[in-house]
């Protein structure tokens, strides 16, 4: 399967602009497009992680299941009733290729799962519910160069793309449930980084993305 990309530079016309708060705008690099197949959520944390493109996308949900599986009791704990629908969502068999409705990557569900998952940070800038996700459990590099960021953005409910932020581009206020759930070693990733709220506009994104 071919990956597509669509790499919209900062001052020209953003493709997918309209996806973001406004005030985040002046802080974006580049928003990169992604293939379509009810995959694309996980395809953005796979570019992120520069994993291969045929099937990085696999391996993200396999880890995550990996995850949410080897701690399920930490993430019955932080998902709630959510948990058995985000645990069949992340499964990923063998020889799957394209995504169902109950399959997408959906945010803030998923967002400590992943940061955790993969030792990342990750940032959800789409419009109306901006907010940052840091791992739960491991110990940070003392280097924020060291700190990987993996920025994401939601167009219409129907597709996430990839937000490439300017570098010392300030973040999303934390998600909340990090402060609760946190262990001591983890607490350091917040150290360094600039944190800004920002008002909600519309309702949080509950509907899982897919570009048809």
């Amino acid at each position: 399967m071919r990956r597509v990309s669509r790499r919209t530079q900062s001052g020209s016309n953003m493709a997918y602009g309209h996806c973001l708060e406004p005030d985040w705008l002046p802080h974006v690099e580049a928003i990169i497009d992604v293939v379509s197949d009810g995959n694309c959520g996980y395809r953005c944390i796979a570019s992120g992680l520069r994993l291969a493109d045929v099937d990085g996308w696999r391996i993200v949900r396999r880890r995550m299941y990996d995850e949410i599986i080897g701690y399920e009791n930490l993430w019955r704990e932080v998902l709630g009733s959510s948990f058995e629908t985000v645990k069949n969502a992340v499964h990923c068999p063998e020889k799957q290729e394209g995504a169902s409705f109950k399959e997408w990557l959906t945010l803030p569900d998923m967002g400590l799962l992943e940061s955790t998952a993969f030792n990342v940070i990750l940032v959800n800038l789409s419009h109306g519910s901006a907010s940052t996700f840091l791992p739960l459990r491991s110990t940070p590099s003392s280097s924020l160069h060291n700190r990987l960021i993996i920025a994401m953005a939601n167009e219409r409910n129907i597709h996430w793309v990839m937000v490439q932020l300017r570098v010392n581009a300030p973040l999303p206020s934390l998600y909340p449930s990090w402060d609760r759930y946190v262990e001591d070693c983890a607490k350091g990733w917040r150290d360094g980084f600039v944190f800004r709220d920002i008002a909600p506009i519309a309702s949080a994104i509950m509907n899982p993305p897919y570009l048809l």
